[in-house]
């Protein structure tokens, strides 16, 4: 998993959305690519943050993206923390909450924060940040399916590929790479759907 991050002045995020920037899965691959070496030269500073599967399975998606956003946070230092919040609307002032603790106990009480869903598309700071974000793991992806020696597809659920992936190597090794994360309910449905057709 890849959370991204960049600092622009406020004057100059229209910018950013006349060169294109929007939400990163709204833009083929390419796209995304070509914006990203734009974008570089456009924005104060950027930074990506990865976490491991082993980060995952002990650890909700939901507090690493915490811990990423108040670590960028503190780095940067900007006036305004703009996120795309990854809860329902009716649990983001809990959320918002939440961060404005850490950032407090971080020195950083004076940020403001702006929590939203789908402000990776609504604001241009947030597009650009999901564009470094995603261009950073499209890298990833390409060099893990180089080391598996077979295509994994997006490694979203939805993706064909991916799942005949994971089907396939769970019947034929009766374990995962280390770069699948097993807690993940993909994983698991497959794991459980190969033990039921063991009991018959």
């Amino acid at each position: 998993m890849i959370f991204g991050a960049c600092l622009i002045e406020e004057d100059r995020e229209m910018e950013l959305r006349a060169l294109g920037a929007r939400d990163s899965k709204k833009l083929s691959p390419i796209r995304r690519t070509k914006l990203r070496s734009v974008l570089e030269n456009e924005v104060l500073a950027w930074r990506t943050v990865a976490f491991r599967p082993s980060d995952m399975e002990t650890t909700s998606l939901n507090e690493l993206g915490k811990r990423a956003a108040i670590s960028l946070c503190l780095e940067f230092r900007p006036d305004v923390l703009v996120i795309d919040a990854p809860v329902a609307p009716a649990g983001i002032p809990a959320y918002v909450s939440q961060l404005r603790q850490r950032l407090d106990e971080g020195g950083a009480s004076e940020i403001e924060i702006i929590a939203e869903n789908g402000a990776d598309d609504t604001h241009p700071c947030c597009s650009a940040a999901s564009i470094f974000a995603k261009t950073t793991r499209d890298t990833t992806l390409a060099q893990l399916e180089q080391e598996a020696g077979e295509a994994l597809g997006s490694g979203y659920p939805g993706d064909a590929k991916t799942v005949d992936f994971l089907r396939r190597t769970w019947a034929r090794d009766r374990q995962f790479p280390s770069f699948v994360r097993t807690r993940w309910g993909t994983v698991r449905n497959i794991v459980e759907a190969d033990r039921q057709g063991h009991l018959f």
